[in-house]
């Protein structure tokens, strides 16, 4: 039996959907699979190659990944699993997910014989339809369901995490072998070098790193990057390696130490969305606070967690 679906892709920002992203033709022919995606309407600031997550039927898989270039891409997988209720994601800088998900019922997929396979060359009720440019089709907008939108930030918030795990081999891979680098020259040190230290660990921070006031009062944090976290107490110090400060300290370049009734907090620079909030919770993160003191939507502000010196 030969089976097909077109699965119609999404472009994603913070969890709002921004519109059509191409599309995923899913083919089965006995027990050979094939998964052949067209991304189309990525942001043209975007140019590299990531990874396709996706799933087969019968768990989560991850590829070296598709070549995106001016706004769109190709890529190709033949799979020997299943290919029951698919779902794909493509996670690309600056907070944008392509994803998109089965709907096919067994009322709507296509079943054959294989004599007649020739036949759907041509366009079916199942593939986009629409205008033509070279080998590019234009796809018409598919309709998307208010309720689905639960489940699939859901999906956002699992695969944000674990890509953000990943980004430790990739985009923080030199950083982070500087910080172990000066670990090793340093490995007893809980300061930096200093001349004229004083008494008090938290007066000498002071005077040591350049003084920000965060909130627009009277509270004063200091501006440190991963390689002063020696300056933390031991237990604290493998936040060096943690995915979600990194992923803020590479947008913004530093993260802030504070003291405020006599605890220690440390906080990373974002941008508040109930999606973000719920990432920031899984590594450590347990708080959001900006400048107007209730954060919305869309506000810049610091993602806190407690910490000791």
């Amino acid at each position: 039996m030969y089976q097909k679906e077109i699965i119609y892709m999404s472009l994603y920002k913070d969890g709002n959907r921004l519109g059509n992203a191409g599309f995923l033709k899913v083919e089965k022919k006995g027990k050979e699979g094939n998964l052949s995606l067209t991304v189309k309407n990525a942001p043209r600031s975007i140019n590299g190659k990531f990874p396709v997550r996706y799933y087969s039927g019968t768990d989560w898989k991850e590829t070296d990944g598709i070549a995106v270039r001016e706004g769109g891409g190709k890529w190709e997988k033949k799979e020997e699993d299943s290919l029951e209720r698919v779902s794909l994601q493509i996670m690309l800088p600056g907070g944008y997910l392509i994803e998109g998900t089965s709907k096919t019922t067994q009322d709507n997929t296509i079943k054959e014989k294989e004599s007649e396979i020739p036949e759907r060359e041509k366009l079916t009720e199942s593939e986009p339809k629409g205008e033509t440019q070279g080998d590019t089709q234009i796809i018409p907008e598919p309709v998307t369901k208010e309720e689905e939108k639960p489940k699939r930030q859901n999906r956002q918030v699992e695969y944000i995490a674990v890509e953000r795990q990943r980004q430790q081999e990739t985009v923080v891979a030199q950083e982070t072998a500087k910080i172990e680098e000066t670990q090793k020259v340093q490995p007893s040190m809980s300061l930096p070098p200093m001349e004229g230290l004083k008494e008090d660990k938290w007066e000498q921070i002071l005077d040591t790193y350049d003084c920000l006031h965060p909130y627009g009062d009277e509270r004063v944090y200091v501006k440190l990057e991963p390689k002063d976290f020696l300056i933390l107490s031991a237990k604290y110090q493998h936040l060096v390696n943690n995915s979600f400060l990194l992923h803020g300290f590479y947008n913004y370049r530093h993260v802030i130490l504070g003291k405020e009734q006599g605890s220690y907090y440390l906080g990373v620079p974002g941008v508040f969305y109930e999606r973000e909030k719920m990432v920031a919770l899984m590594f450590g993160f347990e708080a959001f606070e900006c400048a107007s003191g209730e954060p919305k939507a869309g506000e810049f502000g610091y993602y806190l967690r407690r910490v000791e010196l």
